[in-house]
């Protein structure tokens, strides 16, 4: 009863959303101490121990702290709507689901179990797929009743929708490039990689933290606990 009772009222969904915020600031800080790293032995070795690899790590993490986070929302914000506590989304009322899983929801006896397997339902879908770019964040965010978030992010940072989306996009282009190519410049020689400093690095991890805490804004003030 305790449980129902929760659910109903909305205390557990707003519990859970600021699980995720909080999970994207351990997750970043955890980038960030990459980071710290760097700035203690980067005046302490040759340059024949080069230290720029931890500031790719560092990036690649902090656009995987910002994964995980729409990962997150989107899973508690489409359970919320499964709950019966907001009007669903056209978008949410369009995710597939598998005939396993519907199966498997009709033996659920209480809210505990069906909330488990909605929740594992979800998290099995967009296992594969990631949340970074511009685009891909948008629509999943559309699953949870968002639209528009760009203009909406942008308004709140000071800039536009268009500048909010390129500069993220170059962001995750770069983490792409350091995960998948090793972040090898082509026109340059065997090994000769892309130009990566402290201040470039901080300044990208800057506005994904800006991004998110904007999401979280926007996302506390639309959908209503």
């Amino acid at each position: 009863m305790g449980y129902s009772l929760t659910l109903r009222t909305g205390l557990l969904p707003l519990l859970q959303m600021n699980r995720a915020i909080q999970q994207f600031k351990v997750n970043l800080q955890s980038a960030q101490h990459l980071g710290v790293i760097y700035l203690a032995f980067s005046d302490k070795v040759t340059e024949a121990i080069p230290l720029d690899e931890l500031l790719r790590a560092e990036m690649v993490l902090a656009v995987s702290a910002l994964d995980c986070y729409v990962h997150d929302l989107v899973r508690i914000g489409m359970a919320r709507a499964f709950a019966a506590m907001a009007d669903e989304p056209n978008a949410f009322l369009n995710f597939g689901v598998s005939l396993g899983f519907v199966k498997s929801l009709r033996t659920c006896t209480s809210e505990i179990d069906t909330l488990a397997l909605v929740d594992q339902e979800i998290r099995r879908l967009n296992a594969f797929k990631t949340f970074q770019s511009a685009d891909s964040i948008s629509q999943s965010l559309s699953l949870i009743g968002i639209n528009g978030i760009w203009d909406k992010v942008g308004g709140a940072i000071g800039a536009t929708s268009a500048d909010t989306r390129t500069r993220l996009n170059i962001i995750v282009d770069r983490r792409n490039r350091i995960a998948h190519e090793g972040d090898i410049d082509p026109t340059m020689g065997i090994g000769i990689k892309y130009p990566i400093d402290v201040t470039m690095v901080q300044s990208a991890i800057g506005f994904i933290d800006a991004v998110v805490h904007s999401i979280q804004g926007i996302v506390e003030r639309e959908i209503a606990f």
